[in-house]
């Protein structure tokens, strides 16, 4: 399913970040979107199929300027010529990983209240 690695942790951005997505083996590189994004992953749209257990590194075009790499966990259709992506971060750094901690927050708070 394609919630399978969502936690309550996770944030749906009010606006989504643009990202350069780069595969290092075959040297491509593609812009994508990040819809949603948690302390684990983010669902990434793109007009690109990306294959399950394929690794990018993702950057983001705007703040906070992250660089993370991900594995592609699933894979469906989003909307015509557009797929939804979820990715799993991969070996992020204590420094990654409390920055990234303090952006959810920020986004947490600017969220209006359901």
């Amino acid at each position: 399913m394609a919630d399978e690695f969502r936690t309550d942790d996770g944030v749906r951005l009010r606006k989504f970040i643009d990202v350069v997505v780069e595969d290092k083996v075959s040297f491509t590189l593609f812009r994508a979107s990040i819809a949603d994004i948690s302390p684990t992953g983010m669902r990434v749209l793109s007009e690109q199929y990306l294959p399950k257990r394929t690794v990018y590194t993702f950057s983001f075009k705007r703040a906070p300027f992250f660089v993370f790499r991900g594995e592609v966990r699933w894979v469906e259709t989003f909307e015509r010529d557009v797929f939804a992506v979820g990715v799993q971060f991969l070996d992020l750094s204590a420094d990654d990983q409390a920055r990234l901690t303090e952006f959810l927050e920020i986004e947490r708070q600017r969220a209006p209240s359901a």
